[in-house]
């Protein structure tokens, strides 16, 4: 999910027939030259494809193997959990893991709450904080969420310090 954008209600909807492997060819180094387009049906608000970062690329793959060996890898099967028929279980399933990595790790201080939802929110910070002039529009679209939604819930946690780089950068001359 932290290279995907997605929402954990996805996760219920995500088949293989939905993920597409791409290629960019303008991309500088080899392992940035692949990525998926994810065209899911809607779970809360569009339909519209999804970029992925290129690292999605190779954990689905992965994934994709596994699931081969199991006999769950048809274009119709789930990419998540794809034995837990009823998706509700499968979500639920999946939080308690989550959660229980999270304990584990040691990642919770007092007053915070990590949820699945938490992987969405790391994707498009990290996209905020990360990336080269990165519009909050394409951002918004390509999370299938809208640029206020970005601003009020994502940006809002921006610092002026978090963004020295960009504050200091210029365009580039041609």
């Amino acid at each position: 999910m932290v290279n995907s954008f997605i929402r954990p209600g996805d996760l219920r909807v995500l088949k293989h027939e939905h993920v597409q492997l791409m290629k960019n060819p303008q991309a500088k180094l080899a392992r940035d030259k692949k990525f998926l387009l994810l065209k899911h049906p809607a779970t809360k608000t569009t339909d519209q494809e999804v970029v992925t970062m290129p690292a999605a690329s190779g954990i689905y793959q992965d994934l994709l193997a596994f699931q081969e060996l199991k006999g769950m890898a048809k274009s119709s099967d789930f990419v998540f959990y794809p034995e837990y028929k009823n998706r509700q279980t499968m979500i639920a399933v999946a939080g308690r893991i989550f959660s229980h990595a999270i304990k584990r790790a040691k990642l919770e201080q007092e007053g915070e709450k990590h949820t699945l939802y938490s992987l969405r929110h790391t994707a498009i910070m990290y996209r905020l904080l990360l990336g080269k002039n990165v519009s909050t529009l394409e951002l918004a679209r390509n999370a299938r969420t809208s640029q206020a939604m970005i601003d009020k819930h994502y940006a809002s946690r921006l610092t002026p310090l978090m963004a020295i780089d960009s504050i200091h950068s210029f365009k580039e001359n041609d």
